[in-house]
């Protein structure tokens, strides 16, 4: 592989990659805390913090959390929901692709680097949707999904490898 072949093959990965992240973005947007806490919710604050009771904060809408008055507590855990909901879309979507992209650069392994470059991306897209759930799922799914994706990474270095010697043999 020449040079110019490498640095295309890393500019296809890094625009693949903000392709996925952009059409997630565009079609399925990110939950924004703004829209679900407004800093502009009137929070009586006391002179001397020590002033403020719990009674006094729950009265005012609050949530008493460590001797501190927590004005978006409900808020916050409706948006921690949304965007839980929101990272296991990216996730299944970044499979999918990912999967698709890796088929699709088997297939045209031939040409170079846009076989191999997209090899690369579907690997990335896989990364960047289970990176971006990964505080969702357990150690057990963690673990299971790092190591089905080792197995399918080393089956499809061997099955490459494979086809590269039946290709020098000829």
């Amino acid at each position: 592989m020449n040079v110019k072949n490498l640095v295309l093959g890393i500019g296809i990965i890094i625009v693949f990659a903000l392709v996925l992240w952009q059409g997630i973005e565009a079609f399925y947007p990110s939950p924004q805390w703004d829209g679900f806490c407004d800093e502009s919710i009137e929070k009586p604050i006391p002179l001397d913090r020590e002033q403020l009771t719990q009674t006094e904060c729950e009265e005012q809408g609050g949530v008493w959390k460590n001797n501190y008055c927590d004005y978006y507590s409900e808020c916050q855990r409706e948006f921690d929901e949304s965007k839980d909901k929101h990272t296991k879309i990216v996730f299944i979507v970044s499979i999918i692709v990912g999967i698709v992209v890796i088929i699709l650069g088997y297939s045209i392994l031939s040409l170079e680097p846009v076989g191999s470059a997209l090899i690369a991306s579907g690997i990335w897209a896989i990364f960047y949707g289970s990176a971006i759930n990964w505080r969702n799922f357990s150690s057990v799914i963690r673990f299971a999904l790092l190591l089905l994706a080792l197995i399918l990474l080393i089956w499809l270095a061997m099955r490459l490898n494979r086809t590269v010697k039946k290709i020098k043999k000829k």
